[in-house]
């Protein structure tokens, strides 16, 4: 196929990934519509042998060029490719994942037939699988949206290898890649998705994204390296200078990912960075998410103690985001649930509704007098484990009409990965009567108490004790849940 008959770039940025890139490069000369495309494999500064693997490559296809950008990011790399593209349409692909061979064809017969400026394809994440919150929205059939505001999860996309784009919506929004920096691909899909006014999605598998063994993917060492909590806040700020150029459903709908993707890292930043630091992100961040309401805070993250830091950005409390042990109280029962206790304002209800109180039994030991001691462990999401010993607990066993006191040991970890605190009840199963009891931990507190279910730890599932409460009794799991089974009635 001649040069005028192609209608796709492919940009493909490299650096130093001759591990990988051969079998890139084999799926890229797979692709059932390659004819159709320009490839422009831009080298970024290797140092290995990535460049005369690119170089071979390019020999074999006369529809491949190889270009250098070694200044810079892979940001820089990509902006070159898109600089040199002259086809109606462009996808950017990473040098160390894979494409399935129907990718390219599948994405530009998309964008053709809808006459859409972005198509969104569907990913694969390997080995581990993710799901992320638009998968849901594919279907069978390819799906055609008037704005991302329809779906606005689908914001979230903000990766670039899964799309193909129409490249006078990147030229005449002037949108490119961030430069020197992490997660540039936000720099093009978000405002992309934002500004496009036909957007679809396609219901296959357009991209294999493939997490590297060795520890060196991006996001192996998201949480760990300071530069990324910086090159994520000015990509964010970045985001944000459009929000008065936006309709105020497009305003919603940036949000989201605004509020979203920061949560991890304002989460951690506390265990990264000294306090000077902290306090720095703690002021700009302050700036970046001010005027957003405390729904949209609760809508658009996962939990309680991911809610929390915006709680403290919104209330300019920096001890609540630096040290939140030292101002938190014991949580508070409402209505059958429980809320964080902090003395703000009704504003941060929404943000300090504790969403889960995990707890579960992990064993059973002989008490005194032919009682029973069942030890388990709790946590409170929101809380700090340190905190959790000032919390008064009970077990109430469902439908046994008994309730006993328990002791709360408090924050006791036995191996580093380990979260929360000890708790244990002594059960005298003479004092029931024959049935299954549903266990739950009850949390007292001033206000109503509140119970939740336990689990059973895999281990005591798996290795009941062999008596059981000396025969009478035995803990089981059924339907998830933990009960007391009681073989005969009182005695």
């Amino acid at each position: 196929m001649s040069q005028a008959n192609r209608d796709v770039t492919v940009v493909v940025p490299f650096r130093d990934v001759q591990n990988h890139f051969g079998a890139f490069l084999e799926s890229v000369a797979a692709q059932t519509a390659l004819a159709r495309a320009r490839v422009i494999l831009v080298d970024n500064g290797s140092t290995d042998q990535s460049v005369a693997i690119a170089s071979e490559f390019a020999d074999r296809h006369a529809n491949v060029d190889l270009v250098a950008q070694p200044e810079g990011r892979a940001g820089d790399a990509r902006n070159l490719g898109m600089d040199m593209a002259t086809t109606p349409y462009i996808v950017f692909w990473d040098a160390d994942d894979i494409v399935p061979e129907r990718s390219l064809e599948v994405l530009r017969n998309t964008i053709v037939k809808t006459r859409a400026t972005v198509v969104v394809g569907r990913e694969k994440h390997v080995p581990k699988p993710v799901k992320a919150p638009w998968h849901k929205y594919f279907g069978k059939n390819v799906k055609t949206l008037s704005s991302v505001v329809d779906i606005p999860d689908l914001i979230h996309s903000a990766s670039c290898w899964n799309k193909i784009f129409d490249l006078d919506l990147l030229r005449s929004q002037g949108i490119r890649f961030g430069t020197g920096t992490a997660f540039e691909d936000a720099y093009v899909s978000q405002p992309a998705l934002l500004l496009s006014e036909r957007i679809a999605l396609v219901d296959a598998p357009v991209y294999e994204y493939r997490r590297r063994g060795d520890g060196t993917s991006v996001m192996d060492t998201i949480w760990d390296l300071p530069q990324n909590y910086a090159d994520q806040l000015v990509m964010l700020e970045y985001l944000a200078a459009m929000r008065q150029t936006l309709t105020p459903y497009q305003q919603e709908t940036l949000e989201r990912f605004l509020i979203r993707s920061m949560q991890g890292f304002l989460l951690r930043a506390p265990h990264v960075f000294g306090e000077a630091d902290c306090r720095q992100l703690f002021e700009r961040c302050r700036a970046l998410y001010w005027g957003i309401t405390s729904e949209q805070f609760a809508r658009s993250t996962h939990d309680t103690r991911h809610r929390l830091p915006y709680l403290a950005l919104h209330l300019g409390d920096f001890d609540l985001f630096y040290r939140p042990a030292s101002v938190l109280g014991p949580v508070y029962g409402r209505e059958g649930d429980l809320y964080v206790d902090y003395p703000g304002t009704s504003w941060g209800l929404p943000l300090t509704k504790v969403t889960s109180v995990p707890a579960r039994i992990e064993g059973v030991s002989a008490g005194d007098g032919g009682t029973a001691v069942i030890h388990g462990r709790f946590s409170v999401n929101g809380i700090p484990d340190e905190l959790l010993a000032q919390l008064e607990l009970q077990v109430w066993f469902e439908r046994s009409g008994t309730t006993l006191p328990a002791v709360n040991h408090g924050h006791s970890h036995d191996r580093p990965d380990q979260a929360g605190a000890v708790f244990s009840v002594t059960v005298d199963p003479r004092q029931f009567p024959a049935g299954s009891f549903p266990v739950r931990l009850v949390v007292c507190t001033r206000g109503r108490d509140v119970s939740r279910p336990c689990a059973v730890s895999p281990a005591l599932a798996h290795n009941p004790p062999v008596n059981g409460f000396h025969g009478l009794a035995r803990i089981t799991a059924e339907g998830g849940n933990a009960h007391l089974v009681v073989e005969s009635g009182q005695h």
